[in-house]
């Protein structure tokens, strides 16, 4: 009996390493102002991006994140990039929208080589937020927004390529628009970029429900197997 225990546990093991998915997740956080304006005043990085395609192809996790911006700045624009291959998939698909904190849900533009950075490139996809108004409209600190973003043979690593170049500045992976970068009221902004245009972590380990389904199926044939020997 022992000698079978023993091979159940090795497959429990086998189950999971079997069904263990790499992901491969890509990191941008702004820490760089470009066009000449006026930088946003807290620590770096500004804002944040994290793309996790969950060691799948088709689907994307989006997140951006304000946490460092200070005061009244707020992002105003955010362009992003996908690889030239996948250029004829336009529109890709934004849904599962998650907000953290109080802000208007930003429009959402889709088109190759269609959205202009101040000072840089084209990009391909661009998220435009409220400007004005308050803190309660505007994505400022704390915020965080998340979509799930779908599209064919997408993965994280689809949005590391540069702008199209048309500007004295870049090209660049990225690019955000952040206001009110001089404190409450007095109307400075300034663009932001990655200047080491990203960090990728490949082979993140990322189990899959199937996995939690064959413990459970493992653990049960043990169980059984006690059963029995009452």
């Amino acid at each position: 009996m022992n000698a079978i225990r023993g091979l159940l546990i090795l497959g429990i093991w086998g189950l999971c390493l079997g069904e263990v998915a790499s992901a491969t997740i890509l990191s941008y956080g702004a820490d760089l102002e470009f066009s000449g304006g006026q930088a946003p005043s807290g620590s770096t990085p500004w804002i944040t991006i994290t793309l996790n395609d969950h060691g799948s192809t088709g689907s994307v996790d989006f997140t951006l994140s304000a946490a460092n911006l200070v005061s009244s700045e707020n992002v105003s624009e955010l362009d992003l990039n996908i690889v030239p291959s996948l250029n004829g998939d336009l529109p890709l698909s934004f849904t599962g929208l998650v907000k953290t904190g109080s802000f208007t849900t930003p429009g959402i533009s889709q088109g190759n080589d269609s959205f202009k950075a101040d000072g840089d490139g084209f990009y391909d996809l661009q998220l435009s937020f409220a400007v004005g108004g308050t803190l309660a409209t505007t994505f400022s600190n704390g915020d965080t927004l998340k979509y799930t973003i779908t599209g064919t043979g997408l993965t994280a690593l689809s949005f590391q390529t540069l702008s199209t170049p048309a500007g004295g500045h870049g090209p660049y992976v990225m690019a955000a628009h952040i206001q009110n970068t001089t404190g409450a009221g007095a109307g400075g902004s300034g663009w932001v970029t990655d200047s080491t245009g990203g960090t990728v972590n490949n082979n993140v380990p990322e189990p899959t429900g199937i996995v939690t389904a064959s413990i459970g199926a493992a653990l049960g044939l043990l169980g059984f197997r006690r059963f029995r020997r009452k």
